[in-house]
């Protein structure tokens, strides 16, 4: 998200530098952190108009091309309280709006699922993979091996801090010869005495 500036290497998104060209990159990437924090003083809503503003989208396209999502997600009664007083999976259900707000390229979702029950889980996996059939890119990071079976083509496995594998799911099976992504992941982070 270009917060942070390497100390080695580079990351680039569409040719773009994520930290040199961090701002340019804002308008194409939505970012959903594991535990989204708002301004104290703001409504749901307001922080959604705030956010359409900021990326210079008409506020009423926004807020009408987002209206179906907010019902969807079970906030629309509760989109005019101060999103301070959210329960976690309804901070992540607003996190989730605000990453889509402006119709980014590419999504990045960090533990999207922490705090949701499992309901929204669901909604969760549907608007995902309405978003990547669409073209959108999603990368998330999750210790929930179900979740990357179900929703993911790619995973990349890193163990401290290194990557140890990455492919489709069906090269990364073939290669290491497990069926079990979770078997995989174990096998491929297990320390070696």
């Amino acid at each position: 998200m270009g917060i942070l500036k390497p100390t080695k290497g580079t990351l680039l998104v569409d040719d773009k530098d994520a930290f040199e060209d961090r701002v340019a990159l804002k308008r194409q990437i939505g970012y959903l952190p594991d535990e989204p924090i708002f301004y104290s003083y703001l409504s749901g809503r307001e922080l959604l108009e705030l956010s359409a503003g900021m990326h210079g989208i008409d506020l009423q396209d926004a807020m009408s091309r987002i209206a179906s999502l907010i019902s969807k997600l079970r906030l629309a009664e509760d989109i005019d309280n101060y999103a301070e007083d959210y329960s976690r999976g309804m901070k992540k259900k607003l996190g989730l709006l605000l990453a889509m707000l402006h119709q980014p390229k590419l999504l990045v979702l960090d533990e999207p699922t922490n705090g949701l029950d499992v309901e929204s889980t669901h909604l969760f996996y549907d608007m995902i993979s309405e978003c990547a059939s669409q073209g959108v890119t999603v990368l998330f990071s999750t210790h929930l091996m179900d979740h990357v079976t179900r929703l993911c083509s790619h995973a990349v496995i890193i163990n401290e801090g290194a990557v140890t594998a990455k492919g489709s799911l069906e090269e990364l099976r073939t290669r290491y010869q497990e069926n079990s992504l979770e078997e995989l992941f174990l096998k491929l982070t297990a320390r070696r005495s």
